[in-house]
């Protein structure tokens, strides 16, 4: 069984970045949203990740359940926003005006744009992160911030989280298999429903991953992981001339997301 959440290897152009520049674009590009919130810059920027799935030969279905899940949970986030703001200029109503009865619900440009800025933000937030969780090796990873300086224990951190993603995602995936097996169904209706829920899919797997946990941590000690203060690595991750180009790119989208939110180029706002 192959698991749909994890690093995929592939040979292309994202893969071939360096990881921290990455990591560190990825945390550029969620500021440059959170600090100026437009559903057009947001949308352009969601294009881009989408063709960089494309560009970096990873396909979107390897987890169509959960993508089926995102964009249904963004559409409610558009539908309440649209239906709980009533600022703006009215657009068209949910209920049209029939006979003397109506119009109700009214569907106002304000809460449009709000809308459509809350989804795409939360789409391009989750999907930045699944592309950087697929195209990212976690021990390229682990290398490439200890060059900055971070402690080789801190990031070793971040790399057996991103290592035990897709873990315990296959983990889940059996758990509920074997749960369905013995006849006992994952049902959400209720709360005696959801605990029976809990009980049987969230206990097991609590379990499994304190003992994978218990394993790891005696496996590490066994090798004296953490006894000198650096160690070597087998492969190692460099800096190219397009990770310098990708990097100032995403310092510029920072800079340029401050100085919109700012007001210091009324004419792009009026435009993004």
């Amino acid at each position: 069984m192959s698991t749909r959440f994890g690093f995929v290897r592939r040979e292309s152009t994202i893969h071939n970045l360096n990881p921290a520049m990455k990591l560190f674009s990825l945390i550029f590009l969620m500021i440059s949203i959170l600090a100026y919130p437009s559903w057009v810059l947001s949308g352009l920027l969601f294009l881009v990740i989408l063709m960089s799935f494309r560009v970096a030969r990873v396909p979107i279905r390897i987890s169509s359940n959960r993508v089926r899940f995102l964009v249904i949970f963004s559409l409610i986030l558009l539908l309440f926003q649209v239906i709980l703001t009533p600022n703006g200029i009215i657009l068209a109503y949910f209920v049209p005006r029939i006979g003397d009865v109506g119009p109700f619900i009214p569907i106002t440009s304000f809460g449009l744009e709000r809308g459509l800025s809350i989804s795409l933000r939360f789409l391009l937030i989750v999907f930045s992160s699944m592309l950087f969780i697929s195209v990212t090796n976690p021990t390229l990873l682990a290398h490439s911030l200890t060059k900055f300086r971070i402690p080789y224990r801190y990031s070793f951190a971040l790399v057996i989280a991103l290592r035990f993603l897709p873990l315990f995602d296959m983990e889940t995936n059996l758990v509920r298999m074997s749960q369905k097996s013995r006849g006992i169904s994952s049902e959400i209706g209720g709360l005696k429903k959801i605990l029976r829920t809990i009980r049987y899919t969230f206990y097991p797997l609590l379990v499994s991953a304190l003992s994978r946990v218990e394993t790891l941590s005696l496996s590490m000690d066994g090798r004296g992981f953490g006894y000198r203060p650096e160690r070597s690595y087998l492969r190692e991750s460099t800096w190219s001339k397009v990770d310098f180009l990708v990097m100032a790119l995403s310092v510029g989208l920072l800079f340029f997301s401050f100085l919109l939110a700012l007001g210091m180029f009324p004419e792009l706002s009026a435009i993004l």
